[in-house]
C-alpha cells in the first residue's frame, strides 16, 4: 500500500510540474481566469485542428445562399482556397494565406445558450487579388451530429465585429439571414453530397 501511495504522489507531482512547464496550458489557465474566450481547438494542435476539404451541406438552405462557396480547402489553418463547385474545379480564390487573430463568442448564442459557440477569427496576409473578397474570415469549428462547421467572410471594408453581429440579424429566409453557412468534411461526415 505504501508503494501505491508513493507512486500516486509521484504521478500527481509530475502532472503539476508538467502543467507549470507547458506554456500553452499556463497561458490557457491564466486566460481562463481573466475571462478571455479561446477556440475549443486552440491547445490541441498548432493549427487549431481544421485541415482538409469542406463542402456546403446540400440539404441545408445555406446551399442556395450565393455568399457560400461550395467547397473550401484548408491547409493547416493557414492557406484557404474557395471554390464555386462541390468538386473544386472552379476556383474563386486559391492559396490565400491567413493569420489567426483569436476567438470570439457568438453574440447570439454565447454564453447564455451555448458556451461552445465560439468563432475563430482569421485575417488575410497574402494572396492573389481574388483573395481580397475573403479578407476577414470567421469560422465556427466543426461540431454537432453530423459534424459540421460554419463560415462567414468579408472584404477589407468590413470587420470581424460586423461578421459577428450577423448572428443577431432578424430572420429572413428569402435573404437566408442570419448568415449560417453549413459545411461538412468532404466525403466524410455524411451531410455533404
Amino acid at each position: 500500500m505504501k508503494r501505491f501511495s508513493s507512486l500516486c504522489l509521484i504521478a500527481v507531482v509530475g502532472y503539476i510540474f508538467a502543467l507549470g512547464s507547458n506554456p500553452a496550458l499556463s497561458q490557457f489557465n491564466r486566460a481562463r481566469d481573466e475571462g478571455t474566450v479561446y477556440s475549443p481547438n486552440a491547445f490541441k494542435v498548432p493549427y487549431l485542428g481544421v485541415d482538409g476539404a469542406f463542402t456546403v451541406d446540400t440539404k441545408e438552405i445555406s446551399a442556395i445562399d450565393p455568399r457560400n462557396p461550395k467547397r473550401i480547402v484548408f491547409q493547416q489553418m493557414e492557406l484557404f482556397s474557395f471554390y464555386r463547385d462541390l468538386e473544386g474545379f472552379t476556383p474563386i480564390a486559391e492559396q490565400c494565406r491567413y493569420v489567426y487573430k483569436g476567438a470570439a463568442g457568438d453574440p447570439f448564442y454565447y454564453p447564455e445558450q451555448s458556451k461552445t459557440s465560439i468563432w475563430d477569427l482569421f485575417e488575410l496576409v497574402s494572396g492573389s487579388t481574388a483573395c481580397n473578397k475573403f479578407y476577414y474570415v470567421i469560422m465556427r469549428s466543426p461540431h454537432g451530429n453530423p459534424v459540421h462547421m460554419h463560415l462567414r467572410y468579408a472584404d477589407a471594408k468590413s470587420s470581424f465585429n460586423e461578421l459577428l453581429r450577423m448572428s443577431n440579424a432578424p430572420e429572413d429566409k428569402t435573404k437566408v439571414d442570419p448568415w449560417w453557412s453549413v459545411y461538412c468534411a468532404a466525403g466524410v461526415s455524411g451531410c455533404d453530397y
